[in-house]
């Protein structure tokens, strides 16, 4: 998969809370303070860790793909439960049983195990398939961040009694709505479905239609990608532009990715989605 170039895509862009913010630490130690912080750099600026987003986008598309499906088809190969060992698309039993057939017959076992994986562990990966996406750490926009935070109270439940737990008062620090973040995306080697797979999760970001961090269900991590921009990259000339540091990409628009998501529903009616 990764022994040759093939393509490299590019997607860079703006990643803007529409709503308040909050991607969390765990519990501070500290005695003065919030609470509950928000995580930070070494810069003391608030950023988004890659893998929050991805894991975001990852789950978003996982309910999409789930939800094209009609009943009676096996969803595991087509966007397995990554949380659940039953409903894997390929779990640890099988994996043993295909490494002792395949032995040290890697490009065997790499040809099978791609056909056994669903749709979305070939995309974002799974315990024995290396993602070929890469999403880098989401940095705060400096020169428009200037130290804001917001620090809300919260209460905890009893769930008993349906009130407020007596002594169970804490405080939360989030990111203010408005705040901006750069994305870069990076995708290695994709098949044409793959990028139409990815092409759709992008187009949920500039909907709006996805959120990232903790605090979901009350309206935080609501997030807007904005002027997003792509760049292909395909053939041995271009790997040695990209190491010369030459500009030698394809952009890449709604238009022209059309083209990748017939493929990737092209990809569903192979397996089975007859109304993809």
């Amino acid at each position: 998969m990764f022994d040759t170039f093939q393509s490299h895509l590019v997607i860079e862009g703006y990643l803007v809370a529409e709503s308040g913010l909050r991607v969390g630490t765990g519990r501070s130690a500290e005695l003065v303070g919030t609470e509950l912080p928000v995580i930070r750099d070494q810069h003391d600026h608030p950023f988004i860790p890659g893998s929050s987003l991805k894991g975001a986008l990852r789950g978003h598309l996982e309910v999409m793909v789930r939800g094209m499906v009609p009943g009676g088809i096996d969803l595991r190969h087509l966007a397995c439960d990554p949380t659940d060992d039953k409903e894997l698309c390929v779990d640890a039993d099988r994996m043993r049983a295909l490494k002792d057939k395949y032995g040290d017959d890697d490009a065997g076992l790499t040809t099978v195990l791609a056909e056994e994986l669903c749709l979305v562990c070939q995309t974002f990966g799974s315990p024995w398939w290396a993602s070929p996406v890469r999403v880098c750490d989401l940095l705060v926009v400096t020169d428009e961040w200037f130290g804001q935070f917001d620090v809300r109270d919260g209460v905890a439940i009893d769930r008993d009694k349906g009130t407020a737990a007596d002594g169970k008062l804490y405080n939360y620090e989030v990111v203010p709505a408005g705040t901006r973040f750069e994305l870069h995306i990076e995708a290695e080697n994709l098949d044409k479905w793959q990028r139409g797979l990815l092409w759709l999760g992008l187009r949920a970001l500039e909907r709006g239609d996805v959120a990232v961090g903790g605090f979901t269900s009350r309206g935080l991590g609501w997030v807007r990608l904005e002027d997003r921009e792509a760049q292909l990259f395909e053939g041995a000339q271009v790997l040695l532009d990209l190491m010369s540091g030459a500009e030698a990409g394809e952009p890449i628009d709604d238009e022209q990715a059309k083209s990748w998501v017939n493929a990737f529903r092209a990809e569903l009616q192979k397996r089975g989605v007859q109304d993809a």
